[in-house]
């Protein structure tokens, strides 16, 4: 019997699972919100990786690109977003065993088993024998049904941001105040050498977060707040005490300036940051001189600041509502999928070039071939490598390989 596959996403992880899908002659489609493949990493084109070339590559597209009689790039030189987009994941949109499967411009809102509720065949296997039903959104808004018997959520996490709000839940005001907040990294430099570009620059700025996202902000503000008079910003973190990610004898030189450069600024005499060091973002309310934002200590006392805009670098974590009618198994502390989470803090390991994949099994999903892989799979682990992925791919289909037959 013939079996096709949705493959959820059109990023790293989604063309990877596109590329085996293609190798083994199997009938599948990739779904991608954007208009082009990638669209998630070109919302951070102007950003630099931390992992070289060498890192950032699968085996599989190497391989692929040398066949259509490209060089694939290569070596200890760290890429920007949109090189990688450029150099690999275009020339992959277009050749032929892919080309024809993508449905751009297309979101996959809501999944299900065709005919079968969630609490419907617990644990008895019939559920492997209906089709899922996907409900699909195109870029003209019309909606429709497609069916597919394997679906591999591939979608990610960039789109999905977490909230700016005290305790991960919209602030008082957030939600009304959207049209300020900006929750992906913005290219805060491009005004600096574009006069045409939006500007940062004179404006009363709010960082939120510490992670690296927000690092790489507050790095590139630093060159804002240098050239253009009048930029001011305020940087609150969470945590008073914290170490920015810091690797031990950290073998990746991007990264471990970074946090060299977000600890200065943190907590250096010299910072040209007014940094709140223990504060969360308790309440917002836009006036006539601002955004009136009030921060809370760790302590519970209110301070409150008055800003243009609101960079949220809070995170994000993938979206469970599309397969909220599957049988899927969530960790309760990191949303990700409750094998391979559990695995994860087992290994209680934090830097993400000593991950390795946990294995088949930890891929397995209550809803039969049901798979979630990519950075989704590690939920709120930000532990997550790409090489990973490119390993879940591998695993998922030597478990589809025991049971599909190909078309």
């Amino acid at each position: 019997m013939n079996r096709s596959i949705a493959i959820l996403g059109a990023g790293p992880v989604g063309l990877e699972a596109a590329l085996a899908a293609a190798g083994e002659g199997w009938s599948f489609k990739v779904y991608e919100m954007a208009d082009d493949v990638a669209g998630n990493v070109r919302l951070w084109r102007h950003v630099q990786l931390f992992t070289p070339w060498s890192m950032s590559v699968s085996p599989r597209v190497r391989a692929r690109l040398v066949e259509l009689g490209q060089e694939p790039p290569d070596g200890s030189t760290c890429p920007t977003g949109g090189e990688l987009v450029e150099r690999v994941f275009e020339p992959l949109a277009t050749i032929p065993e892919l080309a024809d499967s993508f449905r751009f411009g297309t979101r996959v809102l809501e999944i299900s088993r065709d005919g079968l509720l969630k609490n419907d065949e617990i644990g008895t296997g019939v559920r492997g024998a209906h089709p899922f039903r996907l409900l699909v959104r195109d870029g003209g808004g019309r909606e429709r049904v497609e069916e597919a018997d394997i679906v591999l959520d591939c979608t990610g996490t960039y789109d999905n941001p977490n909230s700016l709000g005290l305790g991960g839940i919209p602030a008082p005001g957030e939600r009304d105040g959207e049209e300020y907040i900006t929750r992906q990294i913005p290219d805060v430099r491009a005004s600096l050498l574009d006069g045409d570009a939006p500007g940062w620059g004179g404006l009363r700025i709010l960082l939120v977060g510490a992670g690296h996202s927000a690092q790489t902000v507050a790095r590139d503000l630093c060159d804002v707040v240098e050239h253009v008079p009048g930029t001011q910003v305020t940087w609150a973190i969470r945590n008073a005490e914290l170490t920015f990610g810091a690797v031990a004898e950290d073998s990746l030189p991007s990264r471990h300036a970074l946090t060299r450069r977000a600890r200065a600024l943190a907590f250096g005499p010299d910072t040209p940051f007014d940094v709140r060091l223990g504060r969360s973002v308790h309440a917002l309310e836009a006036s006539a001189a601002g955004i009136d934002v009030a921060l809370r200590t760790q302590d519970g006392a209110i301070e409150q600041v008055v800003v243009d805009r609101i960079i949220s670098m809070t995170g994000s974590v993938g979206d469970a509502r599309m397969y909220r009618q599957l049988q899927v198994h969530e960790c309760y502390a990191t949303s990700g999928p409750m094998k391979l989470a559990a695995s994860l803090l087992a290994s209680s390991s934090t830097d993400c070039l000593t991950q390795e994949s946990q294995g088949a099994e930890s891929l397995k999903n209550p809803e039969p071939d049901f798979y979630i892989l990519g950075s989704k799979s590690y939920g709120r682990n930000a532990t997550f490598l790409l090489r990973v992925g490119w390993e879940q791919v591998d695993e998922v289909f030597s478990l589809l390989r025991a049971s599909v037959k190909p078309v």
